[in-house]
């Protein structure tokens, strides 16, 4: 018996799955410009009732990035399938953020 070790070959990012992170990324990126909207109109918003919540449109500017790289990583080295389910559920947890961050921007 031989004591060596089968190491497993490298695997590439086939066509397909760099298609589906490059368009799970535009529906990222779809939401990192709506936030970026919101933080270049809402201040003009609140010039006469109160304190602009910088806090919150930071945070909504930066969710989607955090999300989108968090995703990319636990998805790496995983089928293409896992890797779809992963962005997807991403989008819902960014879609489930952004709507808490616009409820809290009407009551702060």
């Amino acid at each position: 018996m031989s004591d060596e070790k089968t190491v497993a070959p490298k695997t590439r990012q086939g066509w397909v799955t760099i298609v589906a992170i490059m368009l799970f990324g535009l529906f990222y990126a779809y939401d990192v410009w709506e936030a970026l909207g919101n933080l270049l109109t809402l201040p003009q918003f609140y010039l006469d009732q109160a304190d602009v919540p910088w806090w919150l449109l930071v945070t909504n500017l930066l969710v989607p990035a955090v999300v989108f790289g968090v995703a990319l990583w636990l998805g790496w080295k995983r089928p293409l399938l896992a890797k779809v389910v992963l962005f997807a559920v991403g989008l819902a947890i960014v879609a489930v953020l952004t709507l808490d961050a616009i409820s809290l921007v009407r009551f702060v």
